[in-house]
């Protein structure tokens, strides 16, 4: 019932943000269209699993944990969920950014400055939201503490916590995702200047390798860490690679609806079917066939191309940030009106979807953007056709 709820409250949202022209302003039909509607889909369905866990535990005890086990059913939507729009993000984030290694216009300093321009200022933004809050909260009493962990939480090397204040009460934690983006970058220039000395002959080789660095590193993370990260996203890196290396081998598949029909097939099962343990290779293996036929340009039957969804998906940073405030807020709202009605929940979760998205068109508008544009113009990372498939 959880998925058919996203699915009517996202419907609606979309409906409601049509008749308010949210597209105006932003709509952007440049790159290869799918993935922007792609974006969309994957940053509310995060955002939704965040909502449905809310919701959920209102009545019950929520045990969908990393224990949690059985074959195909709902409970493993509200396990899978998650996980299937951070899979997916990372592939697109290797597609986009990998075809870096094979510019002859390629510069270290010109891709760090874009991601910070990028990524740091709407986090920023988001982070003293947070903090304004626990001090609103009464729970950052130690000044130095505080500080010291408000300025790492900030530099992407904190914890979940400021002081006493669990900032992931409020964001619903995503940052975690930053930091495996943050690898991904710092990764690019090594294996960059490492392919040009060994002539551009061992490319996959040393990629493959640096996603394994990657893994580890996150891996150790997790165990050595107090916040959260899961390290198996990472394998995304590898798709995303695959998929721009080998994109001339996919570029049938853009018109082809038994694809499409297969996307559909496959996003349902991925949802409803078990990541447990070695599981998760068959989550893996299927979101990878999704991204695979999506980044052809396949719009699986125009959903990927609605220019409602396209618009969004170019808010989805803003979105994936913003969300997890926009639900702390909506909490406040007393839960006995979401009490065993199924109908105040889809009309809870409308109303979740609308506030987010448009939040989110704002923080993208007078945040995101300026900072992009500010004194560098921003990257437009050209498709860079990969060499012949036997190289």
């Amino acid at each position: 019932m959880y998925i058919l709820m996203m699915v009517i409250s996202l419907s609606l949202s979309v409906l409601i943000l049509k008749g308010l022209s949210f597209d105006k302003g932003i709509y952007n039909d440049k790159g290869v269209k799918s993935l922007s509607g792609l974006r969309c889909l994957l940053a509310a369905i995060v955002a939704f699993s965040h909502v449905a866990h809310y919701l959920y535990s209102i009545d019950h005890d929520w045990i969908y944990n990393k224990d949690y086990f059985s074959w195909f059913s709902e409970g493993n939507f509200f396990v899978n969920a998650g996980k299937f729009g951070v899979l997916i993000f990372f592939m697109i984030s290797a597609f986009l950014f990998y075809r870096l290694i094979y510019s002859e216009k390629y510069s270290t300093s010109g891709l760090f400055t874009s991601r910070v321009k990028r990524i740091v200022p709407m986090f920023w933004f988001t982070g003293f939201v947070v903090f304004t809050i626990g001090a609103f909260n009464g729970e950052l009493p130690d000044q130095l503490t505080t500080l010291k962990d408000f300025v790492m939480w900030m530099l992407f090397v904190g914890n979940y916590h400021i002081g006493d204040f669990n900032t992931s009460a409020v964001n619903a934690g995503v940052e975690w995702t930053l930091r495996i983006e943050w690898l991904l970058y710092a990764s690019i220039p090594l294996v960059y200047y490492l392919n040009i000395l060994t002539k551009r002959k061992h490319t996959t080789t040393l990629v493959l390798g640096s996603i394994a660095a990657i893994f580890a590193v996150g891996y150790g993370i997790r165990l050595n860490s107090q916040s959260y990260c899961d390290p198996r996203p990472v394998l995304g890196f590898a798709t995303g690679f695959f998929c721009y290396r080998y994109a001339s081998l996919l570029a049938p598949l853009k018109e082809s609806k038994p694809a499409a029909a297969l996307c559909v097939f496959l996003a349902a099962f991925s949802l409803l079917f078990t990541s447990n343990a070695l599981f998760y290779l068959f989550f893996f293996a299927s979101l990878s066939i999704i991204f695979a036929v999506a980044c052809s340009g396949n719009s699986i039957f125009g959903i990927l191309e609605n220019r409602i969804l396209m618009s969004i998906g170019e808010v989805s940073y803003s979105l994936y940030l913003m969300h997890g405030i926009v639900l702390y807020f909506m909490k406040k709202i007393p839960v006995f009106y979401l009490k065993e009605s199924w109908l105040s929940c889809l009309l809870f979760c409308t109303v979740f979807f609308v506030v987010s998205f448009s939040l989110s068109k704002l923080t993208y508008l007078y945040i995101e953007k300026p900072f992009m544009k500010f004194k560098f113009r921003k990257p437009s990372l050209p498709f860079t056709p990969p060499p012949a498939a036997g190289m």
